[in-house]
């Protein structure tokens, strides 16, 4: 990373259009002081070799003229020594402070950042960002964003400031950063802002570059087809030993134990048989050319399997074995050779380290995640892509387990050749998926993810996103299991956004709202409907909903009566509803209640939420609310919060209906939040 010069910097920033001031150097005091010549008064002199000038006493203000600016100059560098080198002056210009900015991380993108400025940036820590490129549109909105912009537009008496002006600078800073690609951060701070029509001024910079990383690999002619790994019609698992622990041969039990419906062949060097089938000692022995090749070998095999595939023109391949760029610089060679030997032929590669990938409709089970120790595998429509191997297992399992089919799973591994967003481009014309979930720990091109996710949104297929990594130390942990070299939590997010995904805060929502999508779709806008059995519920949904700019809107006159005649007069017909002890004693109520409620066309989906109703008044209530839930045309929600044990028959008879029930009120919340904003986002795309 190389450092530049405040001047340096100034020049850079002016022939981009960035209003700056206009900076003078001096060596010494004599100089400073011919410098001042012609700038007029007040005068500043900053002592340029200091990064945090004020911090350190490297700033005097309001001088006077040449001899005022002399003495200061020499003061500085009495005190600082040569750290004050080289002096500069400037005219000193009034505003209110801003800080405005760039960050870039390479192969994830890069934004403008804009915040309040000055020497308390860091402790109010106000900042926000947007992706490049910005239009004055995107720039205007980004302004908006920032919690103070009621103060620049003028408050209270106060005098609005020139917005529009700054408005322009973060333009320009946009195009500055696609035409400097080598700019990593670029600090404006503070950049003074006056009254509107005043303009703003750029007065204190520092700038750092970065190495700009090759592009990737360029792809000769179309990318590779996706469809020989991702539903293959013949496979072979190189490397299916007779160690049954061993992760050949687990893979290959998986595949003829769940019943895969194409072809699977066994290769390890010893030949012979297993479970009763031959087992050929190379690729070359296999009849027909495999349109997958699942490779389970020691990492410094693979580059010899890798151009046997290849010479037979294989489909597709998955390297399971680990050993790669996730241990070292040696492991990274070795990788890097892997992959060249697939690229050059045209061949998709999955991994290194990849725990494989699953297909539940048809059996292929090439992974060696122990969720395939399940009985069976249910498949739908939810697509799951994971750089967390064990994690993406976690979440497939528990998705299942609860009836949520999965159109297919993909653990990126190493991500050597395939990334998210190849993965992101299939499943979006994929005719089995419906809704997508990324675990993603990291960005490897920003720009295609982009697209990708938009693509996605254009089919109408809700994308998810759990951004995972956020420190330091997760970063270090990230790099020992995969290799790579994570970029910041703040960009990925301005990346997902720009991609139109749903970020969510957990596991537990990012679980939630693949299973509300998957089985109850996604609201038409954000008007809830909530019917609770506790006061103190109800409370928690509403909180729930105004963090999540969620509307409950009142029942309307005739509605609110029809409502009020089934319930006592002690339950106000308010929303969110709070019916108490009357759904557990009376569950056809909430069925008139909800049949009454959702007769207009205000709301955009309805919640029930539970406590700990018993059977059999549970399954009396589940009956109803599925009978509800068939009638309606607007997603109907169920959550219980109480003990499972208490209601066999009412969980059996939602399952049943295809119903799934979240628990706690605030969870449940935090999950139509996401339903919400994913449907804006498909609406926006």
């Amino acid at each position: 990373m190389v450092d530049f010069s405040e001047p340096e910097i100034f020049t850079l920033l002016a022939q981009a259009g960035i209003p700056v001031a206009v900076s003078r150097l001096a060596a010494g005091p004599g100089e400073a002081a011919r410098a001042a010549a012609g700038l007029g008064a007040p005068l500043v002199v900053k002592a340029g070799g200091l990064e945090h000038k004020t911090d350190d006493g490297g700033v005097v203000l309001g001088l006077d003229g040449p001899d005022e600016v002399r003495a200061a100059a020499g003061d500085l560098l009495s005190r600082l020594g040569d750290r004050a080198r080289p002096l500069i002056v400037q005219r000193q210009h009034a505003g209110h402070e801003m800080l405005a900015g760039l960050r870039r991380e390479p192969g994830v993108g890069a934004v403008v950042v804009v915040g309040t400025g000055g020497i308390h940036t860091e402790v109010i820590a106000d900042a926000v960002e947007a992706l490049v490129p910005l239009d004055r549109a995107a720039a205007e909105a980004l302004v908006r964003r920032h919690p103070h912009h009621p103060l620049l537009e003028g408050h209270r008496g106060s005098p609005a400031l020139d917005v529009p002006a700054l408005v322009d600078l973060l333009v320009a800073l946009s195009g500055l950063a696609e035409r400097r690609p080598d700019i990593g951060e670029l600090d404006l701070n503070p950049v003074l802002m006056g009254r509107l029509g005043e303009g703003v001024i750029a007065v204190d910079a520092r700038m750092a570059t970065i190495d700009v990383p090759p592009a990737r690999q360029a792809r000769a002619g179309p990318p590779p087809s996706l469809d020989p790994l991702l539903c293959p019609g013949h496979i072979a698992v190189v490397g299916v030993s007779d160690d049954p622990a061993k992760t050949g041969a687990r893979i290959y039990r998986y595949l003829t134990e769940k019943g895969f419906t194409g072809r699977v062949d066994a290769v390890h060097p010893s030949g012979g048989e297993v479970g009763g089938r031959r087992r050929y000692r190379s690729l070359a022995e296999v009849p027909g050319v495999p349109d997958l090749v699942s490779i389970a070998v020691p990492a410094k095999a693979v580059a010899g399997v890798a151009r046997e595939a290849a010479a037979l023109g294989v489909g597709a391949a998955i390297v399971h074995s680990s050993g790669f760029a996730e241990t070292g610089a040696d492991g990274e060679r070795l990788q890097r050779e892997v992959a060249a030997i697939f690229h050059g032929a045209g061949i998709p590669l999955a991994g290194p380290n990849s725990m494989g990938v699953v297909v539940p409709e048809t059996g292929m089970t090439a992974s060696l995640s122990g969720a395939l120790e399940a009985d069976a595998l249910a498949a739908g429509g939810v697509a799951l892509v994971s750089s967390s191997g064990a994690l993406g297992s976690c979440v497939a399992s528990r998705l299942m387990e609860q009836g949520v089919g999965l159109s297919r799973w993909v653990h990126l591994g190493n991500e050597a050749a395939l990334d998210v967003a190849d993965y992101l481009e299939w499943l979006a014309h994929d005719p089995k998926t419906e809704v997508v979930g990324i675990l993603l720990e990291n960005v490897t091109d920003g720009d295609r993810l982009i697209r990708a996710g938009r693509e996605l949104a254009a089919c109408g297929k809700p994308l998810f996103a759990f951004n995972m990594v956020r420190g330091q130390g997760a970063r270090e942990a990230t790099r020992s299991h995969t290799g790579a070299l994570v970029g910041s939590h703040r960009l990925r997010s301005a990346v997902l956004d720009a991609a139109s995904a749903t970020r969510v805060p957990t596991l537990r929502v990012f679980e939630d709202a693949l299973i509300l999508a998957a089985s109850g779709g996604l609201p038409r806008g954000g008007r809830l409907l909530a019917v609770a059995a506790s006061g103190g519920a109800c409370t928690i949904i509403a909180d729930g909903a105004e963090a999540a700019g969620i509307a409950l809107p009142q029942f309307p006159d005739g509605v609110r009566e029809r409502v009020a005649g089934v319930l006592p007069d002690f339950v106000a017909p308010v929303n969110p509803l709070d019916m108490s002890a009357q759904i557990i004693g009376r569950p056809e109520v909430l069925g008139e209640v909800l049949e009454h409620a959702l007769d207009d066309s205000r709301y955009d989906a309805a919640l029930v939420q539970l406590t700990t109703n018993a059977d059999p008044g549970a399954e009396l209530t589940a009956k109803v609310v599925a009978a509800v839930r068939q009638r309606i045309s607007i997603p109907l929600y169920v959550a219980r919060f109480g003990a499972g044990s208490l209601a066999p028959a009412g969980m059996a008879a939602y399952a049943a209906a295809g119903i799934p029930v979240l628990d706690a009120p605030d969870r449940t919340m935090d999950a139509l939040a996401a339903l919400v904003r994913a449907a804006g986002n498909l609406t926006e795309a």
